[in-house]
């Protein structure tokens, strides 16, 4: 097993880790964002390195089948068995505990790659995995087992950066509407309930999409597209202009104003005067 570190993350199959510690960092530059921006680590991104080699081990046990040709938990266990040393055996690199945990490991375990126990145990068990697997399996396969694992952990990180953006966008969308947006153009609703409303031509129909309080005296807003017809007919009232759709939702904002963005985004209008 390779274990030369790269960037400070060290490797156990590959030559060298394709990304490096700060990879959040990397991608915090990579979407413009300023250097001070925090990003919350994702949950599916191991805390550690002993949190990775214990993924790592679970994966290789999962990988299974065509992969390590081993198809069935009970190949797994013959295979483990027949590596480890017996027990007493004078083996330089045996840490004490490979035979007693290639025993510890349950059917479920091998079979579904779930190390379970205490933290000490699991690292034990993971370890064992991890050795024997470098013995008994081919290299290429882990090799590529260890790639997928870096590429998780780098797409965890990105939606994680895209995430934390977005939601800089909302907020700063929110606090100051643009005049105009993915060709809508914002114009000043002749209404107390409206807090933001544009216009445009969405499948050739002039329609007005709007954030709103719902009640005069409450501050929770709602968005909605309507008709620029029905919004007419009711004088601008978005409580009595029936909707003509609900405003898309994508993304990773939440509110009335991240559903607006959104919906902004999601047609392709043309300007009410085009």
């Amino acid at each position: 097993m390779h274990t030369e570190p790269a960037d400070g993350v060290e490797p156990t199959f590959l030559e060298e880790a394709p990304i490096g510690p700060d990879i959040d960092r990397v991608l915090v530059a990579e979407q413009g964002l300023p250097f001070y921006v925090d990003v919350d680590r994702p949950e599916e991104v191991p805390a550690d390195g002993t949190e990775r080699m214990i993924d790592l081990a679970e994966r290789v046990l999962a990988a299974g089948g065509h992969r390590t040709g081993l198809g069935h938990h009970e190949e797994i266990r013959q295979s483990m068995n027949e590596w480890a040393p017996d027990r007493g055996e004078d083996r330089a690199v045996d840490p004490g505990y490979w035979r007693r945990m290639t025993f510890a490991l349950s059917p479920r375990e091998r079979n579904f790659g779930c190390l379970n126990g205490e933290p000490d145990e699991r690292v034990k068990k993971a370890k064992t995995v991890l050795a024997w697997a470098s013995d008994c399996l081919e290299m290429e396969t882990l090799e590529s087992i260890e790639q997928s694992q870096f590429d998780d952990i780098e797409q965890a990180w990105r939606s994680a950066v895209e995430a934390t953006k977005e939601r800089r966008e909302i907020k700063a969308f929110a606090a100051d509407p643009p005049a105009t947006f993915e060709g809508w153009t914002r114009f000043d609703a002749d209404h107390e309930a409206v807090e933001a409303a544009y216009r445009a031509k969405n499948h050739g129909t002039p329609v007005v999409a709007a954030v709103f309080r719902t009640n005069a005296d409450e501050d929770e807003l709602d968005a909605q597209e309507f008709t620029m017809e029905r919004w007419i007919d009711n004088g601008g009232n978005p409580h009595a202009a029936r909707p003509n759709r609900f405003c898309v939702t994508s993304g990773s904002g939440e509110g009335a104003y991240a559903r607006l963005r959104s919906h902004l985004r999601t047609f392709d209008v043309t300007p009410l005067d085009a």
